[in-house]
């Protein structure tokens, strides 16, 4: 066992033997329809009005229904079970049963997962969703779980990524030169902001809040929802739309558990889950419109668009670089053919 695999493993039954102790393990997020139901623990780094709680909650819902009461979820959300990375680590390890993830995350484990989040990697929603539910898709879940033991049960659209920064706008690559970001722990968003010249900083999202109110970090960069849902606009001036990144989500399992359910059961989360992401795809955009609407109406933020061919000429150059790197150049050849 490597140290760096204990040491996640400590710190899992750490977090855990302390949610337990104060009764966080109670959540009262929880469907179930029947006395004796199996419970499944869903854990996810987001607030209470994200829509990635409402896709648990609909999750919750849908299980407890098709399973005939005999599975029921209990959602974690807000950070209990931790950052997003340590509650995908929990899920490896057996700790929980399922928590919200994403392709940076995953890369963690996968390198070749990254390439799925690489900067302007897409024309439109339709041609990420070709490359998500077809091929490449299918393919990257496999080697993940293989590879981590996590079994990737839907693709949901985590969004377009905008910057959010304290003192200044971003109008041109060059302006995010020494600028220090807020970032995901994850290896491709720290490489295309070092390839702007920017000054990466991989932060948990439950502390970015606190980072921008202390200058710690200069700017952060996310979707609307969060800046919205994590209060962001009350620590910085400047929205700045970017749009560098669409983003994916999804429900990951542990396999172990997945493969000892029967197959009625099994069946009943593949349905489950895949309600859930045709759900949220169809939804994600006008709730995403809703987000900047809020965020323009506190009247903090200034709202600027930005040069996007610019930053994609910049950026190009990584695409094939992270690739070569990850060893995926056959995955990024298959994305672009579609």
């Amino acid at each position: 066992m490597s140290d760096s695999f204990d040491m996640s493993r400590r710190r899992v039954i750490a977090r855990f033997g302390g949610l337990a102790a104060a009764g966080a393990l109670s959540s009262p997020w929880i469907h179930v329809r029947a006395q004796g139901a199996k419970i499944i623990k869903l854990a996810h780094h987001l607030s209470l009005q994200s829509e990635q709680h409402r896709a648990a909650e609909r999750f919750g819902e849908l299980v407890a229904r098709y399973s005939g009461g005999a599975l029921g979820v209990r959602v974690l959300p807000s950070a209990q079970a931790g950052g997003q990375r340590e509650a995908i680590e929990s899920v490896s390890l057996g700790a929980l049963e399922m928590a919200y993830g994403e392709s940076g995350i995953y890369s963690n484990t996968v390198s070749r997962f990254g390439v799925i989040a690489l900067p302007y990697m897409y024309r439109d929603i339709n041609h990420w969703q070709a490359v998500v539910d077809g091929p490449v898709g299918e393919g990257l879940a496999a080697e993940l779980l293989k590879t981590s033991g996590l079994r990737v049960m839907n693709w949901m659209i985590g969004g377009f990524r905008d910057t959010y920064l304290r003192n200044k706008a971003v109008r041109r690559p060059e302006d995010f030169a020494g600028v220090k970001i807020r970032l995901p722990e994850a290896p491709v968003f720290v490489r295309t902001f070092r390839a702007l010249g920017a000054q990466p900083t991989p932060i948990p999202a439950p502390e970015m809040y606190s980072a921008l109110q202390t200058g710690v970090v200069d700017a952060m960069e996310g979707s609307p929802e969060t800046a919205f849902t994590f209060k962001i606009f009350e620590v910085t001036k400047h929205l700045s739309r970017t749009r560098h990144i669409l983003l994916d989500g999804s429900f990951a399992m542990n396999g172990k558990f997945y493969d000892a359910l029967p197959k009625d059961q099994q069946q009943a989360l593949d349905r489950a889950a895949r309600e859930v992401a045709t759900a949220q795809r169809k939804e994600h955009f006008e709730r995403e419109a809703g987000w900047i609407d809020r965020l323009k109406a506190g009247g903090k933020l200034e709202v600027n668009d930005v040069d996007l061919a610019a930053f994609a000429a910049k950026l190009r150059p990584l695409q094939d670089e992270f690739a070569a790197a990850s060893r995926a150049t056959d995955v990024v050849s298959r994305i672009k053919a579609l």
